[in-house]
């Protein structure tokens, strides 16, 4: 820490220390409008506001001045904030509520988020007072029917899968395939030695509606990435036009952070990837590794470099060599063995925003385990946990459930 940070900390605890109770806080008055708290959440919600230095340092944006940012940190009389709203009036500012809130949602997150398998039997009114009422026979299968004791109504466990003639087991049994490797016709063949006699067709809408489905819950979930992040791009083919899919990856982890299509490598602006990355972990990393294209560099100046002293010192690595100390052997495999696979497979996309590449980013992190991680998925290496054997059956009923 240099002499001048610690000037302004020193100089700003001063403050704090020496400051008597403001006439503010002695009559106080009545409340209008959002709190401080409230305020403080908003900082939150909006993402990226955060920007975490050490445990006792933080840096938040402001929300008035674009080009300005306040120091929170920690000392033995609490958190101190450098905002106008602390300093003269003595309040605790949204500031301060949003780096508590952050601290809180950070140690949830070190801790480990379990996504939880849906119990079966519950009703939509909310009631467990149910009971077995007798088992619906489909073409496709057999479904376990229930009856509400308190409001009567009957119903089947089917929760994401409402109006699907097949059953919840089959589906999601048909779309990890499809998110495994294999072609949509072989699916459909494999699924007819079970007596399910759909078309490709249809596995292909089942992939595309349950993998946007399941990237929208995904990214509601904070993982617990390490320091140093990846990048590079591939190109894929959608509508037999080549196009360019980007890629943000965590070294520690392996955990696929964020993704976006583009039409150009090196030229188009890649800076919305790096902030949902941002916004998903919010954090930075203290590394950034990429290749030499002027677009990565460019959103790691924007987004991702220190601006002033009290930011995080980042440090973006592009001279990366094949067979040098600084390498991006990780990235280069990762397309390989994860991109190039699966696009043979699809035979081309169909659109720049393809569910099947949000599928195949949720089947990465959360449902194939990985070698070089003990057998672990991403996702688990990264403090997210999938209840049951069949984890994409949980996800989907878990999207389900938090879009109801």
């Amino acid at each position: 820490m240099n002499h001048f940070r610690l000037t302004v900390i020193y100089y700003l605890h001063y403050l704090q220390t020496m400051k008597e109770t403001p006439k503010s806080q002695k009559n106080a008055t009545k409340v209008i409008g959002p709190t401080r708290a409230d305020r403080g959440r908003r900082i939150i919600e909006n993402g990226g506001q955060i920007r975490r230095i050490d445990d006792i340092e933080y840096e938040v944006q402001s929300q008035t001045w674009p080009d300005r940012a306040y120091a929170v940190f920690h000392t033995e009389r609490g958190w101190i904030c450098s905002c106008p709203d602390h300093m003269e009036a003595g309040h605790q500012c949204k500031h301060i509520h949003a780096v508590e809130i952050s601290i809180r949602m950070r140690e949830a997150v070190q801790n480990g988020v379990t996504v939880k398998t849906v119990r079966p039997g519950q009703c939509k009114c909310g009631s467990a007072n149910t009971a077995k009422y007798g088992i619906r026979h489909l073409k496709k299968g057999d479904i376990q029917e229930y009856r509400c004791r308190d409001c009567g109504k009957r119903f089947t466990h089917n929760l994401g899968f409402e109006n699907k003639r097949a059953t919840p087991e089959q589906i999601s049994q048909a779309v990890e395939l499809v998110f495994a490797g294999m072609s949509t016709r072989k699916t459909a063949t494999f699924l007819k030695k079970m007596n399910v006699k759909v078309s490709h067709v249809t596995v292909f809408n089942w992939a595309t509606q349950y993998g946007k489905l399941m990237e929208r819950y995904a990214d509601t979930i904070a993982p617990n990435v390490g320091e140093q992040w990846r990048t590079d791009e591939v190109y894929v083919s959608v509508k037999g036009n080549q196009r360019y899919l980007f890629a943000m990856l965590d070294t520690e982890t392996r955990y696929w952070i964020a993704k976006m299509v583009s039409e150009n490598k090196g030229t188009d602006d890649v800076k919305p990837m790096f902030e949902k990355a941002r916004h998903i972990t919010g954090k930075v990393p203290q590394t950034l590794v990429s290749d030499k294209a002027a677009n990565f560099h460019e959103a790691w100046r924007d987004l991702y470099a220190p601006r002033n002293y009290l930011q995080k010192q980042t440090t973006h690595i592009n001279q990366v060599e094949f067979d040098g100390v600084h390498h991006n052997n990780q990235m280069e495999s990762f397309n390989g063995a994860t991109i190039r696979h699966r696009e043979k497979v699809t035979r081309g996309l169909k659109r720049d925003d393809s569910a099947i590449i949000a599928g195949l980013q949720v089947y990465h992190n959360h449902i194939r385990p990985h070698l070089s991680l003990d057998g672990q998925t991403p996702g688990e290496a990264a403090g997210i946990r999938i209840e049951g054997n069949d984890k994409i059956l949980t996800l989907i009923q878990a999207a389900a459930k938090s879009a109801a």
